[in-house]
């Protein structure tokens, strides 16, 4: 039942009580079980989804995560057991990928939230280096999606960058 909403299903808030959620349930139930609409299989359909919306809502465990991960709540646990790291990267130099500039961002171990870290605080691994003619690049962007199975599975995504180099006669001077 991937992108339904739990809560919008039983009719009910994002704050609603136990005892609401089992309200809800009870009375949807009742409107769209199998017995009291025979032939009908939007009925059915409905019912199987009000019956897995109250299965989940009704669960201390289940709503927490629902309402954490949202559609994606099952992959909680074994994103848990990765310790939320999913793919470790491992010695990885940022430098090696944009070059030129003079500093450059050794990263080793952790995982994805280590590797957000470092790059949107700083590094307390950076180091300063010299480079024959350092000039800082333009900041490459591009948004990557994954789903949250994928970064716990891992997963690669194949980018083009274009770059810059100056020529080796005059060294980008345009002589």
């Amino acid at each position: 039942m991937a992108g339904k909403d739990y809560y919008n299903i039983l009719g009910v808030s994002r704050s609603a009580s136990e005892k609401e959620i089992k309200q809800a349930f009870r009375r949807l139930a009742r409107k769209y079980h199998p017995d009291v609409n025979p032939s009908d299989k939007s009925a059915e359909e409905r019912f199987k989804q009000v019956s897995e919306a109250y299965e989940v809502l009704s669960d201390k465990e289940k709503r927490k995560k629902y309402d954490q991960f949202g559609d994606q709540w099952q992959y909680a646990d074994q994103f848990a057991k990765a310790g939320g790291r999913g793919t470790q990267f491992q010695d990885f130099d940022f430098g090696d990928l944009f070059g030129g500039g003079t500093r450059t961002h050794s990263f080793s171990g952790g995982g994805l939230d280590s590797l957000f870290d470092e790059l949107l605080r700083g590094s307390r691994t950076s180091t300063y280096t010299r480079r024959a003619q350092p000039r800082r690049g333009r900041d490459i962007e591009h948004p990557v999606e994954v789903t949250l199975e994928e970064a716990f599975t891992g997963t690669s995504r194949l980018l083009s960058l274009q770059t810059e180099e100056p020529c080796a006669t005059c060294h980008g001077t345009g002589q």
